[in-house]
């Protein structure tokens, strides 16, 4: 059995992730380790709450010499708040180095003048989103000459049309003959990988094991005319009462109108979308977290990366078209063993999904009559 030891991470490092009760390393760690080491480009594919995160983390800021002031490693992200996530992470493992390694989040809908004051204390490690990395860096306040490892997180998202000219734009500031270049998705390979390819060099795929269905999360429906949804949802949330609950649509203005519909039904609920704040957001994910709400409604790139503890059950408002996505959305319930409840709103057009689901999963799919 692979153990952290017989990758090579010192034992300080082991002590302190014991201590964050992570023991074991998962498949995509295991992967990882000696690629990233050896100061190979790498593209990871893992689902969300995988350890993704740790498999480029540990490798990469054992290489960092933190008795330098050089910038050495940028965490790109597509949201603020995968990108508070992963600084938060990196948080927990720096303080463990001698002397420790320095981190700074940089994202937009923050003030500029402090991060441009804190960078000042010279980071060995960026994390952020990619507008407010070349802002800072076309004011000459961000220096990346000697940045020689980038990670490129939710590359799937990262290197589509709308974003690759910014990426592009960031690696032309960084020593191009000597970087290394991570990229990380939840999905398999796609046409991202390609532009991948033409990025980095000789860069080597490593995915874990293909996503399960969690045998321990009970699958359901409820037919529900589109027009109906927001009653439906009402409906079931009064009567199951569930603990911890994530409501899935697809678009910020649907996040919104169901928001509303819900308080005006008096029922007390966060929403979450990427036309929101930076503070409204956070707001809303420490509401949910900390039990104050127990209702998120949820568009599907806000919650990009997001791993929550504790949720027990996935409301898909929208139905995902396709059944890896249906499999990616309700896998953030039922975690470490605990049991878990996927549960459909689909109308009569919708039916079709369920038994796509059904038939590609190998599922079963219960209908929930009132």
């Amino acid at each position: 059995m692979n153990t952290f030891k017989t990758l090579g991470l010192p034992e300080k490092r082991i002590e302190a992730l014991t201590r964050q009760n992570i023991t074991t390393p998962s498949d995509i760690q295991v992967q990882a380790y000696p690629t990233l080491s050896n100061q190979q480009d790498a593209w990871l594919s893992a689902p969300t709450g995988s350890g993704k995160t740790l498999a480029y983390l540990l490798p990469l800021l054992e290489r960092i010499d933190s008795s330098s002031k050089d910038l050495q490693l940028a965490v790109l992200c597509p949201t603020q708040e995968l990108a508070v996530q992963i600084h938060e992470c990196i948080l927990l493992l720096a303080k463990d180095y001698e002397p420790a390694i320095r981190s700074q989040l940089l994202i937009g809908n923050a003030s500029v003048v402090r991060q441009k004051e804190k960078l000042k204390k010279k980071p060995h490690v960026i994390v952020g989103t990619i507008g407010r990395m070349l802002e800072l860096n076309i004011q000459r306040k961000l220096k990346l000459h000697k940045c020689h490892m980038i990670v490129i997180d939710e590359a799937d998202n990262m290197l589509a049309d709308d974003n690759i000219g910014d990426v592009e734009a960031f690696l032309k500031t960084t020593p191009r003959d000597q970087r290394q270049v991570v990229f990380t998705s939840a999905t398999d390979k796609g046409a991202a990988f390609e532009t991948a390819q033409s990025i980095g060099t000789d860069v080597q795929w490593h995915a874990a094991q293909a996503q399960q269905v969690v045998p321990t999360i009970e699958h359901s429906f409820i037919e529900a005319p589109y027009h109906n949804k927001a009653r439906a949802l009402h409906q079931f949330i009064k009567t199951a009462r569930p603990e911890r609950a994530i409501a899935f649509v697809h678009r910020n203005e649907s996040a919104e109108d169901l928001g509303a519909d819900l308080e005006r039904r008096h029922l007390r609920i966060a929403v979450l979308h990427a036309g929101l704040s930076k503070f409204e957001r956070q707001t809303a994910l420490e509401e949910f977290r900390s039990g104050k709400i127990k209702l998120l409604i949820a568009s599907d790139v806000a919650a990009r990366g997001l791993d929550i503890k504790g949720v027990t059950h996935i409301i898909n408002v929208d139905l995902p078209s396709d059944s890896n996505d249906y499999l990616h959305r309700v896998g953030r319930t039922a975690r470490m063993g605990e049991s878990g409840h996927a549960i459909s709103l689909a109308s009569e057009d919708e039916m079709k999904l369920i038994r796509r689901y059904e038939r590609d999963l190998k599922i079963t799919v219960n209908e929930i009559r009132d």
